[in-house]
């Protein structure tokens, strides 16, 4: 998850913003146009994906945005929740989108939680037992995403090693995967990762975007450590990402998320002749991610979407 504004802007699921917005969403034959064969989503946040589109869409519930908006060949998707307000959400936000009894009630839906490095200054006793709540529940298939951000600090370091380390002994304790979100902080995610966590757990590195070096050195200690592209693939600037998809992570450990509603495939926007931009991603994006990796590895579509798939199923069980 990238950074964002932590405070809801809805109350009982409604009132959502009404400002004019140029924000688009490409239509279900453009994203079905590209292949055919099932998949899932293994890192969103399709709670802020519906709290980011205008009223326009008409979109009030996760179904509503899988049937009008996502390919039929979307399976599932693994919704993360990564703030502490998210895990009281069944007490602040009842019944509505942003409720995680809701998310787990959702048929395509499975959960991860656990507390962001951003946010790992708000850790407590009490945060650490709503999210042990969450995570006890059949659907919860993880902890995460938990780790490192050293590129914000929105958290002191000192306090993000700590709290990184706490939630890795819940996971244990629950017999858990593990989600990671490590960015601009190789030496100390690799110390934590060694010394704590049981070199056969399995382990899915969120959204890669550090060195490929760092990547390989993982891969090669946690045989079930699986590496985690999104739409940053698909820009230009993404060289290190680009790169480990092409000479670093074999097909056999690549996860495809959106971790939506951040990291649009750049390809949506290209040659755009009006104002209208996709500002906002969703699940159904995910053959996007799967077809630029296709394009890096010189393989068919259809490959990359099936290893990712056959991987999904080994790392989560769904």
């Amino acid at each position: 998850m990238t950074q964002r504004n932590t405070s809801p802007t809805i109350q009982n699921g409604q009132n959502r913003s009404s400002k004019k917005t140029s924000t688009t969403l490409p239509d279900v034959q453009t994203l079905s146009a590209l292949t055919t064969e099932p998949f899932v989503d293994t890192h969103t946040h399709l709670h802020y994906t519906l709290e980011r589109l205008p009223n326009t869409f008409g979109v009030e519930t996760f179904q509503i945005l899988k049937e009008r908006y996502c390919p039929p060949n979307l399976e599932a998707c693994i919704n993360v929740l990564c703030d502490p307000l998210s895990f009281s959400s069944d007490e602040v936000f009842p019944g509505t989108y942003m409720d995680w009894k809701v998310m787990a009630e959702t048929p395509f839906m499975y959960l991860s939680a656990g507390v962001h490095p951003h946010n790992a200054k708000d850790y407590n006793d009490y945060i650490e037992a709503q999210m042990c709540k969450i995570l006890q529940h059949p659907k919860t298939v993880a902890l995460g995403e938990i780790g490192l951000d050293y590129h914000y600090d929105n958290s002191p370091r000192d306090m993000q090693r700590q709290v990184f380390i706490r939630q890795i002994e819940q996971a244990k304790k629950l017999q858990k995967p593990l989600v990671i979100h490590t960015r601009e902080a190789e030496e100390d995610t690799w110390d934590i990762l060694t010394k704590h966590v049981p070199k056969d757990w399995k382990i899915h590195v969120h959204c890669f975007t550090d060195s490929p070096d760092f990547a390989k050195k993982l891969l090669d200690y946690f045989p079930n450590l699986y590496i985690g592209i999104t739409g940053v693939v698909t820009y230009g600037s993404a060289k290190n990402t680009q790169e480990i998809v092409r000479s670093v992570v074999p097909l056999n450990r690549i996860l495809l998320e959106t971790d939506a509603p951040y990291m649009t495939p750049a390809k949506l926007n290209r040659n755009k002749r009006t104002n209208e931009r996709v500002t906002v991603s969703h699940s159904g994006m995910i053959p996007f991610v799967a077809q630029k990796i296709a394009e890096i590895t010189q393989k068919e579509i259809d490959v990359i979407m099936r290893a990712a798939r056959d991987n999904t199923r080994s790392m989560y069980g769904i």
